[in-house]
């Protein structure tokens, strides 16, 4: 028998709580307002930012760190304001719930002529339909739970974001509990379980050079653990991509590097290549995983391929497989333990910089060297869309999961808001922020949250005068952006310390600086117009061929 209990506001915040969220990112808006009262009332500490594409960021960043990230915002123009950022988190499976205001059921039923409305009063959900797991409008009091309960579990099964549209005068009215039925978890076929997993183990041992690539799903479903327990069980060297950066420890004896085709550092790439065994394990087989541009070099009969969506051994498919049970299965398996590993790119310091270096100008390889080599082993680097992520491959992070970046959806203005939700989720681990100066002029204002909420990140912004990524694809002057005088931002927010950096060794002063600091620091590093890492400059360069028609025939 069903029975009141709170109101609809009050259960849906609770069940997010029991659910392991602590923070919520947002915007209001007058059809959220009464949804924001019930968040305030509730467990979950609110954390308000300045437009609504950083909450997406925000929460995602959240999200990629915590386990489950909250955005919550007005209607349609706070929603759709935010749709690029929860396409990022859809595109990279990251676990977001979008809570959004919205009109009541009479003016629904009227047709009422209501401000913020689109098309129809559906608009906003249809459209969110594309970027969402599962979605509903909250409608009816005796049926909210279920709804609340049924996107939020998607959300958390999919990993990837849900939409919640909260009408303003639904959200105070006593909800009704109903008994719960859960769903029977999903199974694998055993037989085709089996025979994927005997093919799988035949082909491991009979290779002379087997290799893991370890990409981002493991880390959505909690399954890195165990695939490390596996590399470690029977000696097999892992890689991860750039989207699963710091998957595992970088420091680990196994870990040969981020692979992504020709963005990756030469030894891992050329290891990986030469294998003829690449387990690929919950990877996004995408042009980025290929090295942006450049020609697949990996040998469907030479891969083993298992995600949350397919099994595949060689040329072999199998249905109905459940990612964890193959991993399971794997680790029992009859696998011949390897000889001790020699790694071919073990973890090294960087080479200290030297009084002779100390007046040269700063580039791009030069920056990512000296910030590898002072960067706290708790820190977290989070790098934008660009040189700050591309160059960034080599830098290795001792702890795990302390890398973020959109490194398949690359949208700019990724870095900063995710900081944020990055030091909310984690706030004993300082951020080290790295962003162009064309994706700092579109969301680094958000330092002014940091600044509320007294977050203390190291941010560099890379100068390099403008759209450097796309100036190499295809030049000319919508490449162009304002020069900002960065360094006074922080006399803006009457908060933190700024410096201009132009030599190496001033960079390196100003990191040390930074490091026993207890400031947020904005560094604007000047680089060369037309530097960039090699990565970049070969995926560009094949990039360019493709996009640019003067360069075809």
């Amino acid at each position: 028998m069903s029975h009141t209990h709170h109101t609809v506001g009050s259960y849906l915040f609770d069940y997010l709580y029991s659910k392991g969220v602590r923070h919520a990112f947002g915007i209001p808006g007058d059809f959220a307002l009464a949804t924001f009262r019930w968040l305030d009332k509730s467990k979950i500490e609110l954390l308000t930012l300045t437009h609504e594409p950083s909450v997406g960021f925000a929460a995602d960043g959240y999200a990629r760190v915590h386990g489950l990230g909250v955005a919550c915002v007005t209607y349609c123009v706070g929603g759709l304001n935010m749709l690029n950022s929860v396409a990022c988190a859809y595109a990279e499976k990251s676990p977001l719930v979008v809570i959004s205001g919205g009109p009541s059921p009479n003016d629904r039923r009227s047709d009422s002529l209501v401000h913020h409305k689109v098309r129809t009063f559906d608009s906003q959900r249809r459209i969110f339909e594309e970027v969402t797991c599962a979605n509903t409008v909250l409608s009816d009091p005796d049926t909210a739970a279920a709804e609340i309960r049924r996107v939020v579990d998607a959300v958390l099964s999919q990993c990837r974001p849900g939409y919640i549209e909260v009408p303003f005068d639904i959200v105070d009215q006593p909800i009704k509990l109903h008994p719960t039925h859960p769903e029977p978890a999903p199974q694998s076929d055993a037989e085709n379980l089996a025979a994927c997993l005997e093919e799988a183990v035949s082909k491991i041992n009979q290779a002379s050079q087997p290799v893991i690539v370890a990409d981002i799903e493991l880390h959505r479903h909690k399954l890195t653990k165990l695939v490390l327990d596996i590399a470690e069980k029977f000696g097999i060297p892992i890689a991860s991509t750039l989207l699963s950066k710091s998957l595992i420890a970088e420091t680990n004896p196994l870990y040969i590097g981020a692979y992504s085709g020709g963005l990756s550092e030469q030894a891992c790439q050329d290891f990986v290549e030469s294998s003829d065994c690449v387990i690929l394990l919950g990877a996004f087989l995408s042009d980025v995983f290929m090295g942006l541009g450049m020609a697949p070099r990996l040998a469907r009969k030479n891969t083993i391929l298992v995600t949350t969506e397919k099994a595949q051994v060689g040329l072999h498919g199998y249905d109905r497989i459940l990612l964890k049970d193959f991993l399971v299965g794997l680790a029992e398996a009859p696998i011949d333990r390897r000889p001790a590993f020699v790694n071919p790119n073990p973890a090294v310091e960087p080479e200290p910089l030297t009084k002779e270096e100390w007046s040269d100008p700063l580039t791009s390889a030069a920056f990512f060297r000296l910030l590898s080599l002072h960067l706290p082993e708790n820190s977290t680097l989070v790098c934008d869309a660009g040189d700050s992520l591309i160059g960034a491959v080599g830098i290795r992070t001792a702890k795990s999961n302390h890398f973020l970046g959109d490194a398949y959806y690359l949208s700019m203005g990724f870095a900063v808001p995710a900081a944020i939700g990055a030091m909310a989720s984690n706030p004993h681990s300082r951020a080290f922020v790295v962003v162009g100066d064309g994706a700092f002029q579109m969301t680094g204002v958000e330092l002014s949250t940091a600044a509320k909420y007294g977050m203390k990140p190291i941010v560099f912004v890379l100068n390099n005068d403008g759209y450097g990524t796309q100036r190499h694809i295809i030049d000319g002057p919508f490449n162009e952006i304002l020069r900002w005088n960065y360094t006074k931002l922080c006399d803006l927010l009457g908060y933190g310390k700024a410096a201009q950096v132009r030599t190496k060794g001033e960079l390196e002063s100003i990191l040390k600086q930074a490091v026993a600091d207890d400031a947020m620091y904005l560094i604007e590093v000047i680089i060369p117009r037309d530097d960039c890492s090699e990565p970049l400059r070969r995926a560009t360069e094949n990039l360019s061929k493709a996009r640019d028609s003067s360069k075809h025939g």
